[in-house]
């Protein structure tokens, strides 16, 4: 399992960001080993101060993060992660290794999403494998039929 928290700088220390795309860096943490990787936020903020990080989602996936936990998820993010089978946790204080804990501790509340991303990629793979199978069937059947004559 990886957990993605949202963090004022890159390190398991630093203080829980209190929103996604202007996080300062993304910290994907193994909960087990707490190994860490600390990913700098390279979104676009414009002059009002929106935070342009409709990658950032697609990042989270290729990293195979399974949860994110962040201050605050704006709708469209929260959507698109939540889409991809990527569960998500709010805390409003407190470091990246204190939000690790509190979910080891079951301390936070998970909004689960509508299924879990390795689920949906095992139910795409074992889709195109029956597809396969199919076609291969069907060849299978033609050349019977071709023998059978």
């Amino acid at each position: 399992m990886k957990i993605c928290v949202t963090a004022a700088a890159g390190d398991l220390d630093a203080r829980v960001h209190w929103e996604f795309g202007r996080s300062k860096y993304f910290v994907i943490v193994d909960p087990d080993t707490m190994a860490f990787e600390a990913v700098p936020n390279e979104s676009i903020i414009d002059e009002t101060g929106r935070a342009f990080c409709i990658a950032h989602p697609e990042m989270l996936l290729n990293k195979e993060v399974d949860l994110v936990i962040s201050g605050n998820i704006g709708p469209n993010i929260f959507y698109m992660l939540h889409a991809a089978g990527v569960d998500i946790a709010t805390v409003t204080a407190g470091t990246v290794k204190e939000a690790i804990e509190m979910y080891k501790s079951g301390g936070l509340s998970i909004i689960g999403a509508t299924m879990p991303r390795r689920i949906k990629e095992e139910i795409s793979m074992l889709e195109a494998r029956s597809k396969s199978m199919r076609q291969e069937l069907k060849q299978i059947e033609k050349r019977l039929e071709e023998l059978r004559k």
